[in-house]
């Protein structure tokens, strides 16, 4: 090789470095080839931990949601108790007496006794939560529609039976608001009486 030759080899080698660092980086990655799937399994990793905290974060909300809903549902309970309360001790009284019929307060009070009492373990369920809270609230909603289910038998039933067979219509406007709102409340209730295998049906309790 002539000398001018020489020199036009080593000015292409000076001339173009990146040749010569591809190389390197190629000779380095025959030397390492389990770099590259070592720093996939490591972002792998990353994604598989940033997967499981959302999960978690998103099954601790999911919780919160029901306990939540949950709570909402016993405030319903609890407001249909004292309705019912209302209706029985104010509307349906007024209604005997506007009939000229004798109300029985003792055994009213002893129904809004009981109703009382269902509201008051309602109240301590809101501070309470799984099993428990599940199994009491149905035993709730059982003694509820059972204190009703009295209710029309021995209260309601009675007075509309005798106003029907009046000739001449007493004043109706109390057991006319008595009515219209134990019906509403009824159908509400039905609601909350309607679990996964059994259905307690409350609308044999309606006036009509």
């Amino acid at each position: 090789m002539s000398d001018q030759e020489t020199k036009s080899n080593a000015e292409e080698e000076i001339e173009n470095p990146e040749g010569a660092t591809e190389a390197g980086e190629e000779s380095q990655r025959q030397e390492d080839p389990l770099g590259d799937l070592s720093e996939l399994e490591k972002i792998k990793k990353e994604l598989e931990a940033e997967k499981a905290k959302a999960a978690k974060e998103l099954e601790e909300g999911e919780e919160e949601e029901e306990d939540l809903r949950e709570v909402d549902y016993l405030q319903k309970l609890i407001t249909l108790a004292v309705q019912f309360d209302h209706h029985v001790g104010v509307y349906l009284m007024a209604g005997y007496i506007d009939c000229g019929l004798r109300y029985d307060h003792k055994l009213a009070d002893s129904y809004l006794k009981h109703l009382g009492t269902i509201q008051g373990f309602l109240r301590l369920l809101e501070k309470v939560d799984g099993v428990t809270r599940e199994t009491v609230t149905k035993d709730c909603i059982i003694r509820l529609r059972n204190v009703l289910q009295e209710i029309h038998k021995n209260l309601v039933k009675p007075v509309y039976k005798e106003v029907g067979l009046m000739k001449k219509k007493p004043k109706m406007e109390n057991l006319d608001n008595f009515k219209r709102d134990w019906n509403e409340r009824l159908n509400e209730f039905q609601s909350a009486c309607d679990f996964e295998y059994q259905i307690l049906d409350v609308k044999n309790f309606l006036v009509n």
